[in-house]
């Protein structure tokens, strides 16, 4: 059975990028610009999650900190992806368990994925 990730970033091109990445690396992915496949996330059982930090329902680190405060959730890995600059402080005060800067290199994208889906 693959590995099932959430993908959430508010850019459709990038979305559509990093979902075909994926895909074609064999993942599952459910794809959104916006936050509400969160909202069911127990019934989706994703094994990983990849959150924007902008989006247009909320920023990506504060959603991640709900996510990991719910001790429902709090086992699932989350990583960060934006161009922000303070995203390694942003990962760390939310609890992210790693984020992505953008631009990002696709082998390295994969690489970080496949780092956090192993176990």
């Amino acid at each position: 059975m693959s590995k099932k990730i959430i993908v959430i970033e508010d850019n459709h091109d990038i979305l559509d990028m990093i979902a075909y990445i994926l895909e074609d690396e064999g993942y599952e992915v459910i794809s959104s610009l916006d936050a509400e496949p969160l909202n069911d996330i127990e019934s989706h059982k994703p094994d990983l999650v990849l959150l924007d930090d902008w989006l247009a329902d909320g920023y990506g680190h504060q959603l991640c900190g709900q996510l990991k405060a719910n001790p429902a959730t709090n086992h699932i890995p989350v990583l960060l992806v934006s161009s922000v600059q303070n995203l390694k402080e942003l990962a760390k005060l939310s609890k992210a368990d790693g984020y992505i800067h953008k631009p990002f290199d696709i082998d390295y994208l994969i690489d970080v994925v496949k780092d956090h889906l192993k176990g």
